[in-house]
Formats: structure tokens, C-alpha cells, sequence
């Protein structure tokens, strides 16, 4: 048998969430009949902790799964309910403490949120900050020893914490992030000039200050829209025939891997040619400069002066010998002392 033929293997698993729109685990039911709605509880790296069923028992493929597909410790009871149900109430006046500590402390961080388990045996509070590595364990002491139980604190980054926090985003509705969209996938500036967005930061950027994680969901059909409208133009995929690379429709057809049009190689520009370089003439040492500034608009009469003694001056160099002698000998002469 070829190992491609071989069959998959295959697990009956429910789909469990442990906040409104946080990731999707799944866990073996067993024998238990769950219905989406209800309450499980479930063993975590935070310990037990109660988790709702979003999805009922499927048949998923166990190559698929990240990890083993551990078994639900039991259904959830009402005295569970219950106590979840006060310790949801207890999580505001947590935050509110933890915060006020933060403050006090001058700690370079802000509180998020904070979660206590079912039962009360593990308070999470979730902080922000800009700093990767902070000394906490003076305050985890201190709030271990407010709240008398297990304290673990955990970082967020911007986009967690808007999914945390959740808000009102631009279009008017709460945010996808805290209610439905469970994945965050990528979002590039590319997705935004597809769309023929305005590349403001303020205009498509969210709470989170990244950037609107709806531009995607409208992506795909932009990009094939504007693939078939500039085909249809006779540009065989592109509006200019390739006579540019601005319109942005060769790179889309490098991320979709198909041909780009034909040409679409700009033609080569031709080089401007350089300007010649005068070459320098050379002048006669005898011969008189060129008159600069006020000199050159004076008299021709004294100009033609000028010429003249300076050929005489030029003819004759004695007497300039004679005068620097002279002026040589006065300075080197030394005072004679009385």
C-alpha cells in the first residue's frame, strides 16, 4: 500500500472556547453528550478551567491538530455555574486593584483584564507593555497576598488587548477581534492599495493602532475585479499593455503565480547625452588678465593704459628686485644698543 493511499486518521472531538471569540480547541468528549451552549471542564497549563462548547462532536483528522487530543475531565455543574458566575464579578474590582498597584509602583505597563478560573484558584491578569522584560515579582507577592490565591501575570500585545478590551470600531459595530474573529491572520499595506484606500495611518488603522483587520475580507475580490476590468481593456492583464510598472497589476499577478502581460518590460529610456566640456585655454604669462568687477566697465582710455604699464612692468622686472632688497634689508636690520 503507498502511503498516500494510507487512511486518515480520524477522532470523534468537540469545539471548545474559552472566551467569546477567543481560539478554537478541541478536546475528546468521551461518553458524554454535549450540545453546543453547554459547559465543560477541561485541563490547561492554567489548571481546570471552565470552557463552552461551540461546536458538537465531528470527525477531525488528528494530523491536523497541534497537539494530542486530550479528554474533557467532566460536564460542568451547576454549583460550577455558579461559581464562575461570582468570580466574574469578583474580576472587575481585581483589575481595578491591580492597576492601582501598577500606578503606585511606576511600572512601565497597564492593566488589560484580569480572569479568575472556575473555581477561584488562579487569577490571570493580563498587562501591556512596551518593555520586554520587567521585574514582577515584587508584585505578583503583592497580589498574591491581596487576593490569597495563585496570581499569574501575562503580556498582551496591542491587537490581544483590543480583543480584551473590545470598543466600537469605525463602522459603527463592536469589534471583530471580541466577538467573532478568532484568528488574526496577516493584514499588509498591500491589502489597502489594492482597495485604492488613502494610505493615512488614521484611516486605516484600528483600536489597536495596527491596521483594520477587515481589510481582508473584501481583498480577493478587489484584486480579481481589477484583473478582469483591465483585461477587459485590451491590456492582456494590464491597462497599459505594460507600458508601466506603476499600475500595480504585476505584482498582483506574482502573489496570484500567473503570467504577466506580454511587453510588460519598460522600454529602455534613451540616455541624455552629456554636455561637452569646454577645454581650458592657456594663457600667456606676459599677458594681461581679464578686467573683474567695476574694472571691466571703466574707461577704454585707461584701459589701455593699464595695458601698457603693465607691459612696461613686465619688460622691465629690475627695479621691483631693487625694491624688495631694500625692504629686506630694513627688516633685517637689528636696533643697535646705547
Amino acid at each position: 500500500m503507498v502511503a498516500a493511499d494510507a487512511p486518515a486518521r480520524t477522532a470523534s472531538a468537540i469545539g471548545v472556547r474559552f472566551r467569546r471569540a477567543g481560539r478554537l480547541y478541541y478536546y475528546d468528549p468521551g461518553d458524554a453528550d454535549l450540545a453546543v451552549g453547554d459547559y465543560v471542564i477541561v485541563e490547561t497549563p492554567r489548571g481546570l478551567t471552565a470552557a463552552r462548547v461551540v461546536m458538537p462532536a465531528t470527525e477531525v483528522d488528528l494530523d491536523d491538530l497541534r497537539g494530542e487530543l486530550k479528554p474533557i475531565v467532566r460536564r460542568a455543574t451547576d454549583d460550577d455555574l455558579v461559581s464562575m458566575t461570582n468570580y466574574r464579578t469578583e474580576e472587575v474590582e481585581a483589575e481595578r486593584v491591580f492597576a492601582r498597584a501598577i500606578m503606585e509602583k511606576r511600572l512601565p505597563m497597564q492593566a488589560v483584564k484580569a480572569e479568575y478560573t472556575f473555581d477561584g484558584a488562579t487569577l490571570t491578569l493580563h498587562f501591556s507593555s512596551r518593555e520586554a522584560r520587567l521585574e514582577l515579582g515584587d508584585l505578583v507577592a503583592e497580589m498574591a497576598a491581596r487576593f490569597r490565591t495563585r496570581v499569574e501575570l501575562r503580556q498582551v500585545g496591542p491587537r490581544e488587548r483590543a480583543a480584551m478590551r473590545t470598543g466600537m470600531g469605525r463602522c459603527g459595530r463592536e469589534l471583530c477581534c471580541a466577538t467573532f474573529l478568532s484568528e488574526l491572520d496577516t493584514v499588509s499595506l498591500r491589502m489597502a492599495k489594492d482597495q485604492n484606500l488613502p494610505l493615512n495611518p488614521d484611516k486605516i488603522s484600528g483600536a489597536c493602532g495596527r491596521l483594520l483587520c477587515c481589510l481582508q475580507y473584501e481583498h480577493a475580490g478587489y484584486v480579481e475585479d481589477k484583473l478582469a476590468a483591465e483585461e477587459a481593456q485590451g491590456g492582456g492583464g494590464c491597462a497599459t499593455s505594460g507600458a508601466c510598472d506603476s499600475c500595480g497589476v504585476h505584482e498582483l499577478k506574482d502573489v496570484l503565480g500567473q503570467a504577466v502581460a506580454p511587453g510588460h518590460e519598460p522600454e529602455p529610456q534613451p540616455e541624455a547625452p552629456e554636455p561637452e566640456r569646454a577645454e581650458p585655454r592657456q594663457r600667456n604669462r606676459n599677458s594681461p588678465r581679464p578686467a573683474r568687477g567695476r574694472e571691466a566697465g571703466s574707461d577704454p582710455a585707461k584701459k589701455s593704459e593699464a595695458d601698457s604699464g603693465q607691459e612696461t612692468r613686465s619688460s622691465s622686472p629690475r627695479p621691483r628686485r631693487r625694491a624688495r632688497r631694500r625692504r629686506r634689508g630694513r627688516t633685517q636690520r637689528r636696533p643697535q644698543s646705547n
